[in-house]
């Protein structure tokens, strides 16, 4: 089970071999649901050592085929998205420094 790590938005729940990667990255992108921290894109790259051969989706159809890939690649995508809250962080605090 996946839980929301690649939520899938639309109605389509047949099986799918590939393509999870971008779907979950633009549903994260739209609603922002994830808790960002440093350690998320560690924690997901961690689990691609399991390497699954399914993913059981939780909000769309169930995943066949390279698990692991699918899960690096996510944390890359989380990795990209703290290094822009971070510089995003480090800009606000030029523009208004915290006491």
């Amino acid at each position: 089970m996946c839980s929301d790590l690649f939520t899938q938005l639309g109605n389509d729940r047949e099986p799918i071999d590939g393509g999870i990667v971008g779907p979950a990255v633009a549903a994260e992108d739209m609603f922002k649901y994830s808790c960002l921290n440093p350690g998320i894109g560690s924690t997901i790259r961690s689990l691609s050592g399991l390497a699954p051969r399914a993913l059981a989706l939780m909000h769309g159809p169930c995943f066949t085929g390279d698990g692991a890939g699918a899960l690096r690649a996510l944390a890359d995508d989380y990795d990209r998205l703290i290094s822009a809250q971070e510089l995003t962080s480090l800009r606000l605090e030029r523009i208004a420094p915290t006491p």
